[in-house]
């Protein structure tokens, strides 16, 4: 694979090219799961496959925005792209709610940088799509980043009428007492809480669902790929679901089939 350099000059042409493509992970019901249901939502994916040396994992290619100053422009491509098509199938009478998952550094002040609320309200506004459909997931850690320099920006949007998620929540430093001093709307279960075979985990999934229900947030299980670990998440109250049981990341033309009552294809070899 080319090094960080060749592949950041490589992935700032790619997005210039819109060929870093948004696939999407669909959310269901867990109350109303089966494997025709249609999903309440879908988590937005960016994925880059390069020229040459084919598909470059998120996890390389986010860090290398991030690392070069220009992850805004990664992360904006997402919205404008996912906000659009959430739009399409509003339009098509389907109303799919959209989660975005947003870095830290957005919410910081930075005189080099476009507001991404700004961006985000813009971009609702523009295709018309109301704010109660979109959720900005935050991923939990460092915790005291999350709650005091993050605030202010995260505050507006849920003024706007955005749904604000901590996304990951048991792989970082957040507690069940910072947990009741959030203002949120939703919680994800890291995916290292679902699948272990433990009572422990059961009972950390179960008290944060008894914290979260009680301030009136939602509870999402990340990374549901068995039986079990579906009946896990419906068993300590989980609200919604998501992972390779139900639906594993896709094209938009894969969640139009889902939302047309027809079965989904398989997209994990691209």
């Amino acid at each position: 694979m080319p090094n960080t350099p060749l592949l950041a000059r490589d992935l700032r042409s790619a997005l210039a090219e819109k060929r870093v493509e948004v696939f999407y992970q669909p959310i269901f019901d867990l109350a109303t799961w089966s494997p025709i249901a249609l999903p309440v939502g879908v988590e937005a994916l960016s994925r880059w496959r390069h020229r040459a040396v084919g598909d470059v994992p998120p996890s390389r290619f986010i860090q290398i925005a991030h690392d070069r100053g220009f992850l805004d422009e990664v992360d904006t491509h997402v919205v404008t792209t996912a906000g659009w098509q959430v739009g399409a199938w509003r339009t098509a009478g389907h109303e799919v709610g959209l989660s975005i998952n947003a870095a830290a550094i957005h919410f910081l002040e930075r005189a080099d940088a476009p507001d991404y609320v700004d961006i985000v309200l813009a971009q609702l506004r523009a295709l018309r799509i109301p704010p109660h459909l979109l959720t900005i997931e935050v991923i939990e850690s460092p915790a005291p980043q999350f709650i005091t320099e993050m605030a202010d920006g995260l505050a507006r949007l849920r003024e706007a009428g955005i749904a604000i998620s901590v996304d990951d929540f048991g792989a970082g430093d957040t507690t069940l007492e910072m947990l009741e001093r959030l203002d949120v709307d939703e919680v994800k279960i890291d995916r290292s809480l679902i699948i272990r075979e433990d009572a422990e985990s059961d009972e950390i999934i179960s008290a944060v669902v008894e914290v979260a229900h009680r301030r009136g947030m939602r509870v999402v299980a990340e990374g549901i790929e068995t039986p079990a670990h579906l009946d896990k998440a419906r068993h300590c109250g989980c609200d919604r679901g998501q992972g390779f049981l139900l639906a594993r990341p896709m094209p938009a033309a894969g969640v139009d089939r889902l939302l047309a009552g027809l079965p989904p294809r398989d997209y994990s070899a691209g």
